[in-house]
């Protein structure tokens, strides 16, 4: 089978990492493969599987091509879909690439990455994702919540939850990063450093237990337009002296190797790789119980779960495991349900 996977970038992100396990897995299975991103000016960040063909376009987004170009913009984006000649494509978080679909009539899987109940769209926009969503073979979604939402919601939209995966971790042992100092306990946090991610609530919790714990650093991992918001803030609350902001790193594993404890303060999520994989390293987790987070943790067995945006909940949890001297979710499961669902949709 032809099949198309189709992803804005491969800047360093959840969703872009997912989206090069799933061509991979799906190419080592038999199938012929193709990686369409949209946006070549942003350099990768991740390793396309060598068995997978990678095509690139440049194709503005519609605040780009203003009004008068948005029909220019989706013959551009037809053609590059139809050059592929996929028997069924499957799109990440990309939804101008279903009216290419509906056009060629390719059969398609949308996949969201995000809380469906908290994107925000223009009604004009909000109108026309939400046909073209409802002409999809699949929408799939990373919680049974988003699930249940769409259920009531949008009945057209026909969703099915399909978890990220995570790999087992590689048990050798690798050097301990150049970041991290000897003889300290580290606290990490992972993500793009946009306000999503919440890492204000994470740096306003590690205020109420940094002076007791002076052991102890937090490192956030991640680069974004909120760096510099970020470490002003750090200074403004006392903890720059313990707090490492760390550019993005490739590859993950001797971090969750020396780390001793895992943190998230989204505000949302879909369904975070990086949570999954600190924890499938070992780590204990302390999140905020949003979307993703709450299916993952088990409160109380593998870490915590904390009421959204309460600091000082989120400050008490973390110095419950700092004082203390799986769940895996099998990346053979989320390539048989796609494999599953882009063989039905090519049937059709």
């Amino acid at each position: 089978m032809r099949i198309t996977c189709v992803i804005g970038t491969l800047g360093g992100g959840g969703a872009e990492r997912v989206m090069t396990y799933l061509c991979g897995g799906l190419a080592s299975r038999g199938h012929q493969v193709t990686l369409l991103t949209l946006d070549n000016s942003v350099p990768d960040f991740y390793e396309v599987p060598a068995n997978v063909t990678r095509v690139r376009a440049q194709i503005p987004t519609f605040k780009q091509a203003g009004i008068f170009g948005g029909f220019f913009r989706l013959w551009r984006l037809t053609w590059a879909v139809r050059r592929t000649h996929p028997d069924v494509l499957i799109s990440f978080m990309t939804i101008s690439v279903l009216a290419s679909c509906w056009l060629l009539r390719v059969p398609v899987i949308y996949a969201d990455h995000l809380d469906v109940r908290f994107l925000v769209y223009s009604l004009k926009w909000k109108i026309l994702r939400n046909w073209l969503l409802g002409k999809a073979f699949a929408v799939t979604v990373l919680s049974r919540r988003d699930r249940l939402f769409i259920t009531m919601f949008h009945r057209k939209w026909r969703p099915c939850v399909i978890y990220n995966p995570a790999l087992p971790a590689d048990p050798t042992p690798v050097p301990r990063p150049s970041f991290m100092q000897p003889e300290k306990k580290y606290v990490i946090a992972v993500g793009r450093l946009v306000r999503q991610k919440g890492f204000d609530f994470l740096l306003e919790a590690w205020r109420r237990v940094s002076e007791e714990f002076p052991d102890w650093r937090l490192a956030i991992i991640g680069e974004g337009k909120r760096l510099a918001e970020l470490k002003e803030y750090a200074e403004i609350t006392d903890v720059s002296h313990c707090v490492d902001f760390v550019p993005p790193i490739k590859g993950l594993q001797a971090v969750y190797q020396h780390a001793d404890l895992f943190a998230m303060s989204s505000r949302a999520e879909g369904f975070p790789m990086v949570l999954l994989e600190a924890m499938a390293a070992g780590l204990p987790a302390v999140s905020f119980s949003c979307t993703g987070p709450d299916v993952i943790i088990r409160d109380g067995v593998d870490g915590f779960l904390v009421k959204q945006r309460h600091t000082e909940l989120l400050a008490n949890r973390l110095a419950d495991l700092m004082r203390d001297d799986v769940l895996r979710f099998s990346l053979e499961n989320y390539l048989d349900a796609y494999e599953n669902l882009c063989k039905q949709a090519a049937q059709k």
